[in-house]
């Protein structure tokens, strides 16, 4: 069952759409944009949307983790009931689109997800590190239009396609309601290339995570801009900084056919700076070796970046260096973290503990993201600030995984066509943030 919460706001969305279609004849807006919230579970520091599939008067309301990497959307079929389900058979031009690698079958009584001569697709639990094989199907998607304001209409998205799993597959996904999984990758049926291609929208969505769902949610935009975030009246997309998205030709996707390219999500990171002082370590850990190792991806599963083991320990020795001089006392670690301060030393801002700003310089001109504390510090204990970092040993296969706690209050535009990312400044900076209420 979803949440209360989820509950109050899919119905509020429902009135404001029959309000729309009861005030007599009109011409809608032409449809730009679609929008899904976007919440965060603070035990498991997982991200999540809620959707609605199947028949429009009584939809299946589905609670899904976010995955930026993971190629499609899959979820617990066991109590999913529709009559316009429909299954994907072996070999048909969907199975093919979504390189479905086997045709499975099932000796139970027929219904979503239990059927014979079906396509099977690979499913990815990353929680448990688990994949299996589950039917391929489709039903119709209903999603919400944006004026980048607020949530307006209901529109379908008919022939959506997903993966309808067993209850095995959805064990141990963190937190809330959740049933299964929104992947957000460059292929063909994730979300947003689905809905984008559906409703023939721009190749690009945008995110932005935040920090907490307690005075309202994050976003998820998909076909662009404009993007405003209250109190704020400026149109954010018009202040985005633009950095080129990379393909790793190895490919390092937990799911995929042997010799796809990754359709995960990669940027090139030039170097690191700590108060205007760049950090010390092997710049070739920033590139793509001949089997695809290294380089910097961007993960909403990951919940703090992790790093490379000697770009980490040069990270924490410059920043704790700088912390000194700014005479903020360093107290003892307190694991996963490495370097743990006492937050009375480091007074609180607009944009988080006063500490040094640590820049991730970027490919482009002038391109760079800035960590401010509410970004590069947690709150580990009572008074002790901790390095929001990890140390991801000597051999990891992606050098820098930015995680989803130094991404939260940034917008970030993932433009399929360009294969550009978008980026904006803290949202803190603006005294706004990625919580907000688009009901009006």
């Amino acid at each position: 069952m979803a949440s209360s919460q989820t509950l109050i706001t899919l119905f509020i969305f429902s009135l404001v759409s029959f309000c729309y279609a009861a005030s007599g004849p009109f011409k809608p807006p032409k449809l730009k944009a679609v929008h899904f919230t976007i919440r965060k579970n603070q035990t498991t520091l997982q991200y999540y949307t809620t959707f609605e599939s199947g028949n429009s008067q009584t939809p299946n309301i589905i609670d899904a983790l976010i995955d930026l990497g993971a190629p499609s959307v899959w979820f617990d079929c066991t109590t999913y009931v529709s009559s316009s389900y429909k299954r994907a058979s072996c070999g048909s031009n969907r199975c093919k689109k979504a390189k479905g690698l086997s045709c499975i079958g099932c000796n139970s009584t027929p219904r979503p997800g239990c059927s014979n001569n079906t396509c099977g697709v690979f499913v990815y639990n990353p929680v448990r590190d688990y994949s299996s094989i589950q039917e391929l199907g489709e039903d119709t998607m209903q999603v919400y239009s944006t004026d980048g304001r607020f949530v307006l209409l209901t529109y379908d998205v008919p022939k959506f396609q997903f993966a309808c799993a067993d209850s095995a597959a959805v064990e141990r996904l963190p937190g809330d309601h959740t049933k299964g999984l929104v992947g957000l990758s460059r292929t063909e049926i994730s979300l947003p290339s689905q809905v984008s291609s559906h409703l023939k929208l721009a190749k690009k969505f945008a995110v932005c995570l935040p920090s907490s769902s307690e005075n309202g949610f994050g976003d998820i935009f998909i076909g662009g801009g404009p993007y405003y975030m209250p109190p704020r009246p400026e149109d954010q997309s018009l202040s985005l900084v633009t950095t080129p998205l990379l393909v790793n030709p190895a490919g390092t996707a937990q799911i995929q056919s042997d010799g796809d390219l990754s359709n995960q999500y990669f940027i090139n990171v030039k170097n690191i700076e700590i108060s205007g002082k760049r950090v010390a370590f092997s710049p070739s850990l920033l590139s793509f070796d001949k089997n695809g190792v290294g380089g910097t991806k961007i993960s909403t599963t990951v919940p703090y970046t992790i790093l490379h083991a000697s770009i980490y320990k040069r990270l924490v020795k410059d920043f704790v260096k700088e912390a000194a001089l700014n005479n903020i006392k360093r107290v003892k670690s307190v694991a996963p973290f490495g370097a743990c301060f006492d937050s009375k030393t480091a007074p609180n801002t607009i944009t988080g503990p006063a500490v040094p700003n640590i820049d991730l310089v970027l490919e482009g001109s002038t391109v760079r993201m800035r960590l401010y504390g509410a970004n590069s510090m947690v709150m580990a204990k009572k008074n002790v600030i901790c390095l929001a970092f990890i140390d991801g040993g000597a051999r990891p296969t992606t050098s820098i995984v930015l995680g989803g706690h130094q991404l939260e209050n940034y917008i970030l535009e993932f433009d399929l066509t360009a294969s550009t990312l978008g980026l904006s400044s803290s949202l803190l900076v603006w005294n706004t943030s990625c919580s907000h209420s688009r009901i009006f």
